[in-house]
């Protein structure tokens, strides 16, 4: 079978026009995806100085939130070592004893109780406790008072009750007498 001139100029025309709409086809889907990546970078290109901005923020807060966890760390330390290791109920005695003698107060009565423990925000103290009963002068009993509550050997005790009992006036052979509970925290770890 021969083919003639035209035929093979018609044939030679359509192979040519189906592969140029097939370059056509793939160099426009090319073009297409170019402009996407185009796109694509002019966003990219565009948060990276926002993003840039922000990874500066973060780290400056990162910063100051490790300098922050420092101090804390720093003022724990310090209070920590405010904290006696344990309670020896006999240096406490003795202080007792003293500022009430400095406040002219007799001690009638003086117990400790036996060490225990209390667990607060997952850090856990022995705690001693001890009751005073102390006679004399109302202003002296309030003076061993804010002795107590003022001395830096006590900055880890509370005082958890005062009970103050004043005798009628008519009772003259009876002086004023009050009982103090004092809790002694000592800091065990946690």
């Amino acid at each position: 079978m021969r083919l003639s001139k035209t035929a093979w100029l018609i044939l030679g025309i359509g192979i040519f026009v189906i592969a140029f709409a097939t370059l056509y086809m793939l160099y426009s889907r090319q073009a297409d995806e170019q402009e996407q990546l185009r796109d694509s970078l002019s966003v990219a290109q565009d948060a990276l100085p926002q993003l840039i901005s922000e990874r500066e923020d973060l780290e400056s807060q990162l910063t100051q939130w490790e300098s922050q966890l420092a101090q804390a760390t720093s003022s724990l330390v310090k209070i920590e070592a405010r904290f006696p290791e344990s309670v020896q109920s006999i240096e406490y005695d003795e202080r007792l004893f003293e500022i009430a003698d400095d406040c002219d107060l007799e001690i009638t009565s003086l117990t400790a109780s036996e060490p225990g423990e209390e667990k607060v925000e997952d850090v856990t103290y022995a705690v001693t406790s001890f009751g005073v009963e102390v006679e004399g002068e109302v202003a002296d009993i309030l003076d061993f008072v804010n002795a107590i509550a003022t001395s830096e050997y006590f900055t880890t005790a509370t005082m958890e009750m005062v009970n103050m009992d004043i005798p009628e006036p008519e009772e003259e052979e009876d002086k004023p007498s009050a009982t103090i509970e004092l809790v002694i925290y000592s800091y065990k770890g946690e």
